[in-house]
């Protein structure tokens, strides 16, 4: 599943806590929130795709080996399956709920792929526990990648999305929470598959990663509405939906980077040690904590956030690394805003804005290797909602300190 573009972000900084609260704890509401907003949306208003005609898809599927005891089951249900050829699909532009922002709008190739994928997928026999069944799932173009979900019963549903590998290596755990459970193993085909499951107080998310042999990415998340924290497919089910032999991606895509690991936060916060001007020091928040900016894991990318103090006050800081994209940044009309240039002749935005005493600056933009950098400092101590008041005069960083930040060499994806 998060940066900038994604409607993670958009549900989770909508309220996003004060320095030094869990992100990802923010983040995981974000996603439980978008997942439920998109399955109300997807089954009350036909999937909401653009599609060149309606299709009626009826049916269930076979069961197969019975779920844990704690995992919905009934009597076994024998099952049919009608498939009408389905048109191709987009997925409408802002939808949430993938790696992907939808464009809204398919090219007739992948128009093409989302047809073929949907009734391809429509043969295969989801490995459903007795007494459970599933609505149709139609695969829809989102940007040379596509998705779509199906509900099960028992208030739980299932989104799946597919792309060309793109040449990314496998991914590595990420734990979101404390309670985030997470494994990493080989399959007997040379494709890898991560699971995790996010336990949280109004539902289960369950994700299953596979970086597949033929050439293909699939992530299928079952998560559900408010309480519904019982599973319906077990780790082993989620992974045999996304090895499925119909899901295979027949679409030459782009190189895709590396997906973001506790590792390489880990390697970011060595690049970080020493970046803060002399005399500014990082606040503990608990005794635990470590006086560093720190690398987290977060909506997709890399961000390293905390509240800082000198003799001066307290302000914020924040830097994020976020996925290589084609582009240089622009000023466009904001006229507090100039285009400066970096070390190796990168280009980058600078901004400060002042509005009612409070100071920000803002620098964006990208590493040498297309990474999307952010360095921001203002002069308050919070980054909530609430934080409507200065701590200090001025932001602890200046615009110089932005530009030193974003040019270090190993600060990139």
């Amino acid at each position: 599943m998060s940066d900038e573009v994604r409607d993670m972000i958009k549900a989770a900084l909508a309220d996003e806590p004060a320095s030094g609260l869990e992100f990802e704890r923010v983040v995981q509401d974000g996603r439980k929130r978008r997942a439920r907003r998109r399955f109300g949306v997807l089954t009350t208003a036909a999937v909401g795709v653009v599609a060149v005609a309606a299709v009626a898809v009826s049916g269930t599927v076979a069961s197969s080996s019975a779920p844990p005891a704690s995992v919905l089951s009934t009597s076994p249900t024998s099952v049919t399956s009608s498939v009408a050829p389905a048109p191709g699909c987009a997925a409408p532009a802002g939808m949430g709920g993938f790696p992907d922002q939808p464009r809204g709008s398919a090219t007739p190739e992948e128009l093409a792929e989302s047809a073929r994928l949907t009734e391809a997928f429509a043969g295969f026999a989801l490995p459903l526990p007795a007494g459970v069944e599933a609505t149709p799932l139609r695969l829809c173009a989102i940007d040379a990648s596509w998705g779509g979900d199906f509900g099960l019963t028992g208030d739980r549903t299932v989104i799946v999305y597919v792309r060309p590998l793109g040449r990314q290596p496998p991914g590595e755990c990420r734990w979101f929470t404390p309670e985030t459970q997470c494994s990493v193993r080989a399959l007997p085909d040379g494709s890898t598959a991560r699971v995790t499951v996010e336990p949280g107080s109004e539902a289960t998310l369950a994700t299953a990663d596979v970086w597949r042999g033929d050439g293909t990415y699939v992530s299928v998340m079952e998560t559900g509405g408010t309480g519904s924290k019982n599973r319906v497919l077990t780790d082993d089910q989620l992974v045999a939906v996304a090895t499925a032999p119909q899901l295979k991606v027949q679409w030459v895509g782009r190189a895709v980077p590396a997906d973001p690991s506790n590792r390489r936060a880990a390697e970011l916060d060595q690049v970080l040690a020493g970046a803060l001007p002399p005399g500014l020091t990082v606040e503990r928040h608990l005794p635990s904590d470590e006086a560093a900016l720190r690398f987290r894991v977060s909506q997709g990318g890399y961000r390293a956030a905390a509240t800082v103090t000198d003799a001066e006050g307290r302000g914020s800081v924040m830097v994020t690394v976020d996925v290589p994209r084609d582009g240089e940044p622009t000023c466009r009309d904001r006229s507090a805003c100039r285009v400066v240039e970096l070390a190796g002749g990168r280009k980058a935005t600078v901004e400060t804005t002042t509005e009612d005493g409070l100071i920000r600056r803002h620098l964006y933009g990208q590493a040498a290797d297309g990474s999307r950098l952010t360095v921001q400092s203002s002069n308050v101590a919070d980054m909530g909602p609430a934080a409507d008041r200065p701590t200090r005069p001025t932001p602890p960083l200046t615009e110089a300190d932005l530009i030193r930040i974003a040019e270090l060499p190993g600060l990139h994806w």
